[in-house]
């Protein structure tokens, strides 16, 4: 049983999917390695870099997968896999691929 909202909260819908959290592993220690080896600001310079191009990569292999990035939290992404609309949709593995594809294109990278 639901009570009834208060015209003046914000406007909420049910959804029903799949929340993933993508976080990436070794943060830390790659700051820190980066530090040592290049300096302050090269290492930090560096950091960010393949930082943000590691997280651009998340990003887009989650819309490829039809997924929606809610939120970035430090050095993770939580997102959204809505439930299958349709029999035509190919919802249902989308998230299972996902974490193939991003473990492989991070592998890659670092």
């Amino acid at each position: 049983l639901r009570l009834q909202r208060p015209d003046h909260l914000p406007h909420y819908q049910d959804i029903r999917g799949s929340i993933l959290i993508l976080d990436l592993s070794g943060f830390t220690a790659l700051g820190e390695r980066l530090r040592s080896e290049l300096g302050s600001g090269d290492g930090a310079a560096e950091f960010a870099n393949r930082v943000n191009s590691t997280l651009s990569m998340m990003v887009k292999q989650v819309h490829r997968y039809w997924g929606d990035v809610l939120m970035f939290a430090g050095d993770a992404l939580i997102c959204l896999f809505e439930e299958k609309c349709d029999e035509d949709d190919v919802r249902d593995e989308s998230t299972g691929e996902l974490l193939i594809s991003v473990e492989d294109k991070t592998k890659k990278r670092v």
